[in-house]
C-alpha cells in the first residue's frame, strides 16, 4: 500500500494520512487523523538546558524530555527554572532517569541497589513537574551475568515492580526503553522487553520505542508489532532519531537511513497519540528536524 505522511509542525502537530487503492479501477482516498505530540531532548549532557530550554515552544515543540544527569540534573537554580518554565509554559514534561552507569539489572547487591536507589532519587526530585512518563533503561550483562543472564532478567523484574510503585505513588508511569545492538545490552529486541513487561505485570508499566535504537537492531516493524501480539503490553512512549542501521548516532530526522513511512504505519497501525520525543544533540537538530517533516508534507505536494 503507498503511504503518504503528511506532517504540520504548527505546533508540531503530526497529522498522518494514508491512500489506499481500494480496487484495479477506483482509487478511494482513506484519511486517518493520528495525533502525536512532538518533544525535544537533548543527548548532549555536558551543555547547560539555560542555553535552549526558552526557545522550546518558539521552536515548535510541544514538550521537552528531562534526561536527569550531567549538565541537566534538576536541582539548586535549575529546579527553580524548571519548575517555572512548567507553570509558565504549556510545555509537556517527561523524564528520562539517569543512565549513565547505572545498571538495574545488575548482580552485584550493592551496584544493583545504588541503581535502583538513583533512579527513585530522580523521580523524586522531578515528579512535580513531570506529566506523565518516566523512561527507564532496562540495564546490561557485566562478564558475571552474562553466565548466568536469566539471573539478571530476575533483578530487572525486581527493579522495575520497585520502580512502579514508587512512580505509581508520584502519578507516573515506567516506560522501559529498548536499547542499540551494541553488545552486552538488555532489551535490545522486541521478546527481551515483551519478557521484561509481562514478568513484571504492573499496570503502569509499557513500553518506550526508541525507533532509532530499532533500526541498530533492525527491528523496527517487530517492535511496532508488540501490542498487536502480546495482549497488555503497550508502547505508552516514543524516541525518535536517524543513524545509518549500526550505529546510535542520533542525526536529525531524514539524515540517516531510517525508514520514516514505517515510523508512520506503526504509529497508526497503534493508533498511537502521546509524545514523541526527538533526542538529538542540539535544538538547531530538532528544528532541522521539524523542517524534515515540513518537507515531507511539501514533497507530496499537499
Amino acid at each position: 500500500m503507498p503511504l503518504v505522511s503528511v506532517i504540520e509542525t504548527g505546533r508540531a502537530r503530526l497529522y498522518l494520512f494514508l491512500f489506499a487503492v481500494s480496487t484495479v479501477l477506483c482509487i478511494e482516498k482513506v484519511v486517518v487523523d493520528v495525533n502525536v505530540t512532538v518533544s525535544f531532548s537533548s543527548v548532549d549532557a555536558l551543555r547547560s538546558p539555560l542555553d535552549w530550554m526558552y526557545r522550546l515552544e518558539e521552536a515548535g515543540f510541544q514538550g521537552w524530555e528531562i534526561v536527569n544527569e550531567g549538565l541537566q540534573k534538576v536541582e539548586g537554580d535549575l529546579k527553580e527554572r524548571v519548575r517555572a518554565l512548567h507553570e509558565t509554559t504549556d510545555l509537556i514534561f517527561s523524564l528520562h532517569a539517569p543512565l549513565s552507569d547505572i545498571n538495574i539489572g545488575s548482580v552485584n547487591e550493592p551496584i544493583w541497589k545504588e541503581s535502583v536507589r538513583q533512579v527513585k532519587e530522580s523521580i523524586e526530585s522531578t515528579y512535580e513537574f513531570i506529566d506523565e512518563v518516566c523512561v527507564v533503561h532496562p540495564g546490561f550483562f557485566s562478564p558475571l551475568s552474562v553466565q548466568q543472564p536469566d539471573s539478571a532478567v530476575q533483578k530487572a523484574v525486581q527493579a522495575l515492580t520497585s520502580l512502579c510503585e514508587f512512580a505509581a505513588d508520584r502519578g507516573l508511569r515506567i516506560a522501559v526503553e529498548n536499547l542499540t545492538s551494541a553488545n552486552m545490552l538488555m532489551g535490545r529486541y522486541p521478546d527481551e522487553l515483551v519478557q521484561l513487561v509481562r514478568a513484571t505485570n504492573m499496570e503502569n508499566l509499557g513500553i518506550c520505542l526508541d525507533v532509532g535504537h530499532a533500526n541498530t537492531t533492525q527491528t523496527l516493524s517487530e517492535f511496532f508489532r508488540i501490542p498487536a501480539e502480546n495482549e497488555g503490553v503497550e508502547i505508552i512512549h516514543l524516541h525518535a532519531s536517524d543513524n545509518m542501521g549500526e550505529r546510535d548516532l542520533h542525526l536529525p530526522l531524514g539524515e540517516g537511513n531510517l525508514d520514516w513511512d514505517s515510523v508512520v504505519r506503526g504509529i497508526h497501525d497503534n493508533g498511537y497519540s502521546g509524545l514523541m520525543v526527538l533526542e538529538l544533540y542540539t535544538l538547531e537538530a530538532g528544528v532541522a528536524s521539524l523542517d524534515f517533516l515540513n518537507n515531507l508534507l511539501a514533497h507530496h505536494g499537499l
